[in-house]
């Protein structure tokens, strides 16, 4: 018998498109061509010699006239703010309360179920094939208290395909804080009962089928603390991180700004090379030492309201050695999951901070969103750039649409032109998702529409109708 040629064996071919690869030597192919094999990247090259080389490929996607890319990676965004869009109109703190309360007291598993796979639907919509979400949000408030939020959330991820980062952690203190659980009862839940619902859901989710978990815990930063609340606040870390590492997970914290690092560090002992951390602004020469010696890495939020209340100096940082990746924060209170998007607002960030439209390049922004990002997470052995062996996801990105026109610098074109729905094929683990802007395994009017039933209902439970009555603000310059 005749040995079977391997060529065969390819499962998928992308072919002539300009192949941006982010790998170590940032090869940008202008007739190239990517061969997937058994979920992973079997070559990258020039058309022909990939396609002299796998020649029998089970299926084909013409790339001509487009961008072949590294799925893109979402660093920080939060579970359940899908249906929280936009209410209150701008008001910070109301929001932040209705969180609380939405999170607590008034979201079922079905909120959270139909709430994943709203999201998750846009990341995939919009190319980003791996995003970190925070089981909750506002003040941190973690819907932490019973593993079926987990279970629904991670059955909304599933649903579309995407792979996912899960943050969990307690509450932000005092202990115990009211919930309402599955048969729609109020109880009080205790810091070991939410450090239980963690451990369950590492046990059952982590690592498993693109999911991971990662652990969280509020970010402290008053400059002193009596010693009651210290002890309280390094057993919670304690605990948190023990957790972590007996499970192999991330740790992430969200909100640091003006010393909070420094003293996360010197205090509570929480940075590590296994540690994320969001926002970062107005940040110390202590904070900044801290990440240096620990290699703990930054997510720059640059659309969020707290890079408008604060600087993050993600320039220094990297030109420090720190790993700064960029997370869309999203996907409220009035920001989308488009990290194109959010490329842009992050070169125009630094740009206007300095007055000087040298700084940060557009090759930068897409690492920060690619291998950066993957590195940040930990993950730059498997995605984040197209090389063989790593897991096949990628993406495509149309070059012929008016705004794209002449795409003769293709990277800069992409990172100041492109927006999410430039996309058109989209593939996790070599598996295509999205084929030429269409999920065919997804049925998008049903997504929305147990997305609008579960966020009305909502409304009603919390009592928070008012607050998505709108005042554009005709006429004024300020709310």
């Amino acid at each position: 018998m005749m040995k079977k040629d391997t060529a065969e064996m390819t499962d998928l071919l992308l072919r002539g498109g300009v192949v941006i690869t982010m790998d170590p030597a940032r090869r940008v192919i202008s007739d190239g061509a990517v061969a997937i094999k058994d979920g992973r990247i079997a070559a990258v090259g020039p058309t022909a010699e990939i396609e002299a080389a796998h020649p029998n490929a089970a299926q084909v996607i013409e790339a001509r006239g487009k961008a072949i890319l590294p799925g893109l990676i979402d660093g920080h965004a939060h579970a359940g703010h899908g249906l929280v869009k936009t209410m209150g109109n701008g008001d910070s703190a109301a929001w932040s309360e209705a969180c609380r309360i939405i999170y607590t007291l008034a979201s079922p598993p079905g909120f959270w179920q139909a709430e994943a796979a709203l999201a998750a639907f846009e990341r995939l919509r919009f190319g980003v094939t791996t995003g970190v979400s925070l089981l909750g949000g506002g003040d941190s408030i973690m819907r932490s208290d019973d593993p079926a939020f987990c279970v629904a959330h991670v059955a909304g991820v599933k649903q579309v395909g995407i792979r996912a980062i899960v943050a969990m952690g307690a509450t932000r203190p005092p202990f115990p804080r009211p919930y309402v659980g599955l048969d729609g009862v109020e109880r009080p839940i205790s810091f070991a009962q939410q450090m239980e619902t963690i451990e369950a859901c590492l046990e059952q989710f982590h690592g498993k089928d693109g999911i991971r978990i990662a652990t969280l815990m509020p970010v402290y930063r008053q400059e002193k603390h009596d010693p009651a609340e210290v002890a309280e606040i390094e057993r919670q870390g304690r605990a948190m991180r023990e957790a972590g590492r007996k499970h192999g997970t991330l740790f992430h914290q969200d909100g640091h700004r003006a010393g909070s690092i420094e003293m996360a560090d010197r205090m509570f002992g929480l940075l590590g090379p296994d540690a994320f951390l969001s926002h970062c602004t107005d940040l110390t020469d202590a904070d900044i030492e801290a990440l240096q010696r620990t290699g703990a890495s930054v997510v720059h939020n640059p659309s969020a309201i707290a890079a408008v209340r604060g600087y993050c100096p993600a320039p220094r940082m990297i030109e420090a050695g720190v790993t700064v990746m960029i997370g869309s924060d999203a996907t409220a209170p009035d920001r989308s999951g488009d990290m194109f998007r959010h490329m842009f607002q992050c070169i125009r960030y630094h740009q206007r901070h300095f007055r000087d439209e040298t700084v940060m390049t557009p090759g930068k922004a897409l690492e920060m969103v690619t291998i950066d990002a993957a590195r940040g997470l930990g993950l730059a052995e498997e995605i984040g750039s197209l090389e063989p062996g790593k897991l096949a996801d990628v993406i495509t990105v149309d070059l012929t649409a008016p705004h794209m026109v002449p795409a003769n610098m293709p990277v800069a074109r992409i990172v100041y032109f492109a927006n999410g729905h430039d996309v058109r094929d989209v593939m996790v683990g070599g598996r295509v998702l999205l084929r030429d802007g269409v999920a065919g395994h997804l049925d998008p009017a049903e997504i929305a529409g147990a997305a609008w039933r579960e966020a009305e209902a909502m409304l009603d439970r919390a009592g928070l109708r008012d607050m998505v009555q709108e005042d554009p603000g005709w006429g004024r310059t300020r709310r």
